[in-house]
């Protein structure tokens, strides 16, 4: 069976199709809610969008930002020892807020929550990430073990709608977990008023400064997990020698000696990094989207992606930017570095593809989502 024969490529990415007059109750349902990235951050901009116009709240364990927000927030019970006891605990802690939830039409549940939500968001597939990681622990692979197991139960017990942030994911729920319903495929979405190519005028010539980095010099920039991409990026580092390179990240191991790599700690500011960059580099091995991937276009770089990112799926490869198996990625991503004119121009049309999938696209699409499960129930 084609596992592409259910999956929606509509991305329904069209502001204001959704401007419907019904106020809807809508729950949302996530371990934890901030804006620093990945399902927290989409979750938080769907609450603090959508309750312009319907009365939504929030049932996480973790919340942020919830003192001056228009949605009400619900504290869910769980243990936080580790990331597999929070997947373990927190369906428990959600069941004794039933009665609560059971008030709210729309149940929206980011991933696997527990409860019986009536749409899902696959943020991410944990059977496939599992199987991506090479290096690692027994006792991690058994806690992602135990974590798909739970994720698959999940999924093939689910009734509603589900969403998928990437094709990719969507065939890998279908694939991994036997997910026989439409999947549909809407994307993570960007802050074009925070990410675009006019940071590069403010930001630009002072933070290159301070990193020691020649205006005439290609900076090529990385954001992320090492322990994805780590390899690739120190082949690439060596060859491309004439090349600087930036690398923010929160990983603590894989960190690497050499004269034209720098690598920094994360930070608030990534739009001065992606202003202050000539192109961006994704040589990850797994990545159900990748939304530095969107950042770094909107800012107006070329990025240069493994075919194993989510976000791959938005470039059209040659135009906006570059999709390569990992086999290829090295060498083909050195050579193209030294292109300065390619670079800009490839630039500047990855910029105008992000625009379309900016986060107001992307929550009026969710919403009109919405619409369809309140007035078919």
């Amino acid at each position: 069976m084609n596992a592409a024969a259910n999956i929606s490529t509509d991305l329904r990415l069209s502001p204001g199709a959704s401007a419907q007059p019904r106020r809807m109750k809508i729950a949302l349902v996530v371990h934890d809610l901030h804006d620093h990235g990945g399902h927290s951050l989409y979750t938080k901009i769907l609450a603090d969008q959508l309750s312009r116009h319907h009365e939504v709240a929030v049932f996480a364990n973790r919340c942020e930002g919830a003192a001056d927000a228009r949605w009400q927030y619900h504290h869910v019970r769980a243990w936080r020892n580790s990331s597999l006891a929070t997947v373990q605990t927190f369906p428990l802690g959600l069941r004794s807020l039933a009665n609560v939830l059971s008030n709210y039409e729309i149940q929206h549940a980011q991933g696997y929550c527990g409860g019986e939500p009536n749409i899902v968001t696959a943020h991410i597939c944990v059977a496939a990430y599992r199987d991506s990681l090479q290096a690692i622990s027994r006792r991690n692979r058994a806690s992602l073990k135990l974590m798909a197991a739970a994720e698959e139960r999940f999924y093939r017990r689910h009734q509603g709608r589900v969403i998928a942030v990437s094709q990719k994911v969507a065939h890998e729920l279908k694939e991994r977990y036997g997910v026989n319903g439409s999947v549909e495929v809407i994307p993570h979405g960007v802050d074009i008023a925070r990410f675009n190519s006019g940071n590069r005028e403010r930001y630009r010539e002072e933070l290159r400064r301070q990193l020691g980095i020649d205006e005439q010099v290609t900076l090529a920039l990385y954001v992320g997990d090492l322990t994805k991409s780590h390899a690739y990026l120190k082949e690439l580092a060596a060859a491309a020698p004439e090349a600087r390179f930036v690398i923010v990240t929160a990983s603590q191991a894989y960190h690497w000696s050499s004269p034209n790599v720098q690598i920094l700690p994360p930070t608030s500011e990534l739009q001065r990094y992606y202003a202050a960059a000539d192109a961006f580099v994704f040589p990850t091995t797994y990545d159900a989207f990748g939304m530095v991937v969107l950042e770094a276009m909107a800012s107006g770089l070329p990025v240069f992606s493994s075919d194993q990112a989510g976000a791959a799926e938005l470039i059209d490869p040659g135009e906006d930017g570059f999709v390569m198996p990992l086999r290829e990625w090295v060498e083909e991503t050195a050579g193209r570095l030294r292109d300065h004119a390619r670079l800009q121009d490839i630039g500047r049309r990855a910029e105008q593809t992000a625009r379309r999938y900016d986060w107001p696209a992307v929550v009026s699409a969710v919403e009109q989502l919405y619409f369809e499960i309140a007035t078919s129930g």
